[in-house]
């Protein structure tokens, strides 16, 4: 496995493989393993609202999860699940050729982005990696919501693997790189409703904002945005 130090670039050995994705500040990587796997259908407090007039306050995308098909594949993985939502469907083989996605160094999130662009830009959505949701749990409500409840797109985060509730105690090494895809929220609850595509302990997990947020990778999430 492989994983990244926020911010240095650099990938450092741990005992899984597992590839990173920071994207901001430095050009970072993911990845993880898998199978397929069908996951809940959507759910939602109101019916679909046009972008930005009203943000439901819970909302569930349809998804169907795929685990990763190699432990370095996390970012292809969720990449492919990611494009899924906007219609476009890409194997994740295709993505890793695409994106560079090596066994010693996972995706880097500077070849990530411009290939996620490019199958983005005819449909009027491009991907960007703030750091301003970075440990900021009401950042990134307004932003997994923003995504999910007004435009309908599951967006790609970067996470410490092993600082996941589902993977404590089971993930050898510190700041392992990995990459989640977010499909779904609820306000009221202050949850998040995520798909790990790594095989042995991931699926659909439900994860408390300010718990995610404070896992996050700095300067490594991406989220879509509107290019009206």
């Amino acid at each position: 496995m492989k994983n990244r130090r926020a911010g240095t670039g650099v990938a450092l050995t741990a005992a899984v493989a597992v590839g990173v994705l920071g994207l901001a500040a430095a050009s970072p990587a993911y990845a993880s393993p898998g199978t397929p796997t069908p996951t809940p259908s959507p759910s939602s407090t109101v019916a679909a609202t046009p972008k930005g007039l009203f943000t439901p306050l819970k909302y569930q995308l349809d998804l169907k999860g795929q685990r990763q098909e190699t432990n370095y594949f996390c970012v292809p993985a969720s990449s492919s699940m990611s494009l899924s939502t906007f219609g476009v469907n890409v194997s994740q083989s295709t993505l890793a050729k695409k994106m560079k996605t090596t066994a010693s160094g996972g995706t880097k999130g500077v070849n990530a982005l411009p290939v996620v662009n490019a199958y983005l830009k005819s449909r009027g959505y491009k991907v960007t990696s703030p750091t301003d949701a970075d440990g900021n749990a009401v950042v990134l409500m307004n932003r997994v919501s923003g995504n999910i409840g007004d435009l309908r797109r599951a967006p790609v985060l970067a996470v410490w693997m092993e600082q996941l509730p589902w993977n404590k105690g089971k993930i050898k090494g510190t700041r392992v790189g990995h990459a989640i895809i977010a499909y779904g929220y609820d306000k009221t609850a202050g949850t998040i409703t995520v798909y790990d595509p790594w095989k042995p302990t991931g699926g659909t997990h439900t994860i408390k904002t300010s718990v995610l947020a404070g896992i996050l990778q700095p300067g490594g999430n991406m989220y879509y945005i509107s290019k009206l």
